[in-house]
C-alpha cells in the first residue's frame, strides 16, 4: 500500500497532535507511576492518598454519566406517550438539503410527506449534482413537493437552506437531512410547542446500530450529543439548535440571520447565536428521526475529525465574535463552546487514570463508571425500543464504551489541524440506501 506523502505543515501537526495526547496521558498517569515505583514501601493510607484523584474522577463520572442518562431515557420514553398532537390548518415548509445522496433522499421526502401536520417539502439541490436533481424531480411527481437549485451559493449546504428558506412563504420551516426518517407526529408536536410560545423545536436523530460502527455512532449519540447536554439544559437556558431535525419560525430564523456559510459546523454555531439572541428554542426528544450510521471506522474517524475541527473553528469564531461581550449569554456561550472541546480531551485522562486504578488493584472502582455507561446507554436503549427508535435492543453496543477516549483524541487532532495545516475541505461520509 503506498504511503501518502505529507507535506512539512502536516508533518509538525502530526507532531504535535501524537505529542499532546502523550502530555495528557503522561500527565494523568504521573502519580499513579510514583506509587507503582515505591508502593512496597508505602503505608496503605498513603496509597490511599495517591490515588484519590483518580476515585474522585472515576466516582464523578459514574455520578454524572448514570444520572444524565436515565433523565434522557425518561425524557425519551415520556415525551411520545400520551394523546398524539392534534396537527393544525399551519402547513410548514420542510427544506432537504441534498448532495450526492440521491440514494436515501426518498427517506426523508417519503416521511415527511406522511406526517400528520400539513407539509410541503423543498428539495434543495446542488446545480453540478445531476443525481440528485433527477431524484428530486421524480419523487416531485404528483406530490406537494418543489425542487430548489442553489444557484446562490452552491458547494454549501448552509447557503442551500438559507437561499431556500428565503423564498419561503410558511410561518413555520424546517431542516432535514436527506437520510432521515422523521417521525410521522414530529411536526405535530413542533407546531404545537411553537404555537405555545417556543419560537424553535429541536428534536433528536438516532443512528441506526445495525454493526458495531453503528452501535459506536448510537452510543456516541446517546452519550456525548443528548445525554451530555442535560447538566447544561438544567443549569442553563442554552438549547441546541442544528440544521436536521429542527422546526423554527421563520422570523426568528431571519433574526439571527440564518446558518453561517463559511463554517464547517454551522448548526453548531447557529445554535449559539440563537442563544446569544435569546431565541427561545425548545427540546422535542420524544419523536425522534432514524438516520443513516457511518458504515466503516474510516468514515466514523473521518466524520468525527470534521464534528471535532468544526467545533474548534466555531469557538474560535464565537470569542472573536464575544469580545466585547454584550451580554452574560455572550460569555457563557463561550464556556459552553470551550467547555465542548476540554471534555473530550478529559476524556483521554480519565482513561489514564483509570488504568492507573487497575494496576494498583483497584479494579472495582473501575467498574463502576464502566457499569454506568451500560446502565446509561441500556436505559435509553429500551426506551427507543419502546417507541420504534430502534428495532431491537442488541448488544454490540455494550462493547464499544471502552473506545470513548478516541474521542479525545479526535479532538486533540481537530484542534492541531485546524491551527497548523487544516485548507478547509472536510470529510464526507458515503450514504446508500440500506
Amino acid at each position: 500500500m503506498k504511503v501518502p506523502r505529507l507535506s512539512p505543515r502536516e508533518t509538525v501537526e502530526h507532531a504535535c497532535s501524537a505529542g499532546f495526547t502523550g502530555v495528557v496521558l503522561w500527565s494523568a498517569l504521573l502519580r499513579g507511576i510514583q506509587v507503582l515505583a515505591l508502593r512496597v514501601d508505602l503505608l496503605a493510607v498513603v496509597l490511599v492518598v495517591a490515588v484519590t484523584e483518580a476515585v474522585v474522577s472515576a466516582t464523578l463520572f459514574t455520578l454524572l454519566t448514570a444520572g444524565s442518562g436515565l433523565l434522557l431515557a425518561a425524557q425519551v420514553s415520556l415525551g411520545g406517550r400520551g394523546d398524539a398532537p392534534t396537527p393544525t390548518d399551519e402547513r410548514v415548509t420542510a427544506v432537504v438539503p441534498v448532495y450526492r445522496d440521491s440514494e436515501v433522499l426518498h427517506r426523508s421526502v417519503e416521511s415527511l410527506l406522511a406526517s400528520t401536520q400539513p407539509v410541503r417539502v423543498v428539495v434543495a439541490c446542488e446545480p453540478d449534482d445531476s443525481a440528485s436533481l433527477a431524484r428530486a424531480r421524480e419523487l416531485a411527481r404528483d406530490r406537494p413537493v418543489e425542487v430548489f437549485v442553489n444557484d446562490v451559493t452552491p458547494g454549501s449546504k448552509a447557503g442551500a437552506v438559507n437561499a431556500a428558506v428565503s423564498v419561503a412563504d410558511a410561518t413555520y420551516v424546517a431542516v432535514f437531512d436527506a437520510d432521515e426518517r422523521v417521525h410521522p407526529e414530529f411536526l405535530a408536536a413542533a407546531v404545537d410547542r411553537l404555537e405555545d410560545g417556543a419560537e424553535a423545536v429541536q428534536g433528536r436523530t438516532v443512528p441506526g446500530a445495525t454493526g458495531f460502527v453503528e452501535a459506536l455512532s448510537y452510543v456516541e449519540s446517546v452519550l456525548l450529543s443528548y445525554a451530555g447536554r442535560r447538566p447544561l439544559y438544567l443549569l442553563t437556558d442554552f438549547r441546541m439548535a442544528a440544521s436536521r431535525a429542527v422546526v423554527f419560525e421563520r422570523a426568528a430564523f431571519e433574526r439571527v440571520g440564518g446558518y453561517d456559510e463559511t463554517l464547517l459546523t454551522e448548526d453548531y454555531e447557529f445554535a449559539h447565536r440563537c442563544y446569544r439572541e435569546g431565541v427561545e428554542v425548545e427540546e422535542l426528544v420524544g419523536y425522534p428521526s432514524r438516520i443513516e450510521a457511518a458504515h466503516s471506522l474510516v468514515d466514523w474517524w473521518g466524520q468525527r475529525k470534521r464534528w471535532m475541527t468544526g467545533y474548534v473553528q466555531t469557538a474560535h469564531h464565537l470569542l472573536g465574535s464575544a469580545i466585547p461581550p454584550r451580554s452574560h449569554r455572550d460569555e457563557l456561550s463561550v464556556v459552553v463552546a470551550a467547555g465542548t472541546l476540554l471534555g473530550s480531551l478529559l476524556m483521554v485522562g480519565l482513561a489514564a487514570k483509570l488504568f492507573v486504578l487497575v494496576a494498583l488493584g483497584g479494579a472495582p472502582w473501575v467498574l463502576m463508571p464502566l457499569g454506568s455507561l451500560a446502565l446509561a446507554v441500556g436505559a435509553v436503549r429500551l426506551a427507543d425500543r419502546a417507541n420504534g427508535a430502534v428495532d431491537r435492543l442488541g448488544w454490540r453496543w455494550l462493547l464499544v464504551p471502552a473506545l470513548l477516549p478516541v474521542f479525545g483524541i479526535a479532538a486533540i487532532k481537530a484542534l492541531f489541524e485546524y491551527l497548523l495545516s487544516w485548507d478547509g475541505d472536510w470529510y464526507r461520509v458515503a450514504k446508500t440506501d440500506a
